[in-house]
């Protein structure tokens, strides 16, 4: 079996690099599970190692200190994986920007939006939780999360417009805002989490909401959808 070369230019062998690969999934699940349950302020890259059953010397080479785990999380929670592809160049993404259609698209879209907000609104909350902390690093990571989300809010707003026109009386930038404010992990939280909605329901809702705003009403007699 051939070594490959790692980011510095020197080999390594699979196994090396699959050994690697475990020891920064289970400090990152620790570190998932001790925010979560303790809140960022309570937990100490001392639990994080004992939960992950590392040194603590291991966090840092494996993950990163406290904030950088934390901004890590949030970047897996977003994307599903801990791999280095874009939100939008995966394939859920990619099937919404492809579809013709823009009922099925915001369909689509919504179907997104909810699958992200399921694996981030935990994390959510524990970033929403930290950025009072005054710490200046996860001030940063909150302002550039939000910016983030309006990135990707008006790239949405951008595509659907595209597939035909936006409801009378909006325009991107305003789709984009609207698109912004339903694609915040807290909307998620709220209605399933403490709320007690199924993922399923925040779907059909978010389905029906976004359409509502964004889309001009269909013709009588057609499936909006085909």
């Amino acid at each position: 079996m051939e070594n490959v070369k790692d980011s510095a230019g020197r080999y390594e062998s699979p196994l090396r690099i699959r050994q690697a690969k475990s020891t920064r999934a289970a400090v990152l699940n620790a570190a998932r599970d001790l925010f979560i349950a303790k809140g960022y302020g309570a937990t100490t890259v001392e639990q994080i190692a004992s939960r992950a059953g590392v040194s603590k010397p291991t966090v840092f080479s494996a993950a990163g200190n406290k904030q950088t785990l934390l901004a890590v999380l949030r970047d897996v929670a977003m994307a599903g994986d801990d791999e280095e592809i874009a939100v939008g160049a995966r394939p859920a993404a990619q099937q919404v920007l492809a579809e013709p259609n823009q009922y099925r698209a915001t369909e689509l879209l919504a179907g997104l939006i909810t699958a992200i907000a399921g694996r981030y609104a935990e994390i959510d909350q524990v970033l929403r939780g930290a950025v009072g902390s005054g710490d200046e690093a996860l001030r940063e990571l909150w302002e550039t999360a939000e910016q983030q989300r309006h990135t990707g809010a008006r790239m949405w707003a951008d595509s659907l417009a595209g597939k035909g026109p936006l409801r009378q009386g909006i325009d991107t930038h305003t789709a984009a805002d609207i698109l912004w404010l339903y694609m915040s992990a807290d909307v998620y939280h709220r209605l399933v989490r403490d709320r007690g909605w199924s993922p399923q329901q925040f779907q059909s809702w978010l389905t029906e909401t976004l359409t509502l705003s964004l889309l001009p009403p269909a013709p009588p007699g057609v499936n909006p959808s085909h």
